[in-house]
C-alpha cells in the first residue's frame, strides 16, 4: 500500500492487524477463564472425596489434577512443580490467584488459606466453596438471561414487526387483485 501510494489505508490495515491480535487474545483469555470457571466446581467435589478418604491435601491435589484435563489442571500442575521446588502452600496458591483473573480462583484461594489458618478441616472447606461457587454461577446465569430478554424484545420489535407487516400489506394487496400498471400509469 506505500509503494502504491496509499499511506492511509496501509496504517489503517496496520491498526486492524494489531487491534485484532489484542481482540484474539482478550477472547482466547475469556475463553480459558470461563473453563476455569466451569470445572472448579466439580473440581473441588471429587478433591474434597479424595480428602475425605484419607490422602493429604498436596497428594489429593496432584492425584485429582492427573484425572483432569483443560487449563484449570495445567494451573494447578503448575503449582505443584512450584511446592516440589520448594516454593511455601501460601507463596504457590498466591501466584495461582496472580495467574488467573477469576474471582472463583481468589476465593478458592481465600478460603483455602484462611481454612489453613484457621485450622478448619479442609474436607468442609472445598464442599462450602463449590456450593458457593455453584449459588453464584446459577445467580449470574439468571442475570444474563434477565438482560437477553430485552434485547430479544427490541430484535423482535426492530425486524420481525416490520418484516411481517410488509408480507402482509404485499399479500393484501396481491389478493385483492388490485392491476399495479393502473396505479403506476403503465
Amino acid at each position: 500500500m506505500l509503494a502504491k501510494g496509499q499511506p492511509v489505508a496501509a496504517l489503517l490495515l496496520v491498526a486492524f492487524g494489531l487491534f485484532w491480535i489484542e481482540v484474539g487474545i482478550w477472547a482466547a483469555v475469556r475463553e480459558r477463564r470461563d473453563a476455569i470457571e466451569r470445572t472448579l466446581p466439580d473440581f473441588l467435589d471429587v478433591l474434597a472425596v479424595v480428602v475425605s478418604a484419607g490422602l493429604g491435601f498436596r497428594q489429593a491435589l496432584d492425584r485429582v489434577a492427573e484425572r483432569y484435563e483443560g487449563p484449570w489442571a495445567d494451573e494447578l500442575r503448575i503449582t505443584l512443580r512450584q511446592l516440589d521446588m520448594g516454593v511455601s502452600r501460601r507463596q504457590a496458591f498466591d501466584e495461582l490467584r496472580k495467574r488467573n483473573d477469576s474471582e472463583q480462583v481468589a476465593q478458592f484461594v481465600t478460603a483455602l488459606q484462611q481454612g489453613e489458618e484457621l485450622g478448619t478441616p479442609i474436607v468442609d472447606t472445598l464442599i462450602e466453596i463449590a456450593t458457593d461457587m455453584r449459588r453464584t454461577d446459577a445467580q449470574l446465569a439468571r442475570r444474563r438471561a434477565a438482560r437477553a430478554v430485552p434485547k430479544a424484545t427490541m430484535v423482535i420489535t426492530t425486524f420481525m414487526v416490520p418484516g411481517t407487516m410488509i408480507l402482509l400489506i404485499a399479500g393484501f394487496f396481491l389478493g385483492s387483485g388490485t392491476d399495479f400498471g393502473s396505479i403506476t400509469g403503465d
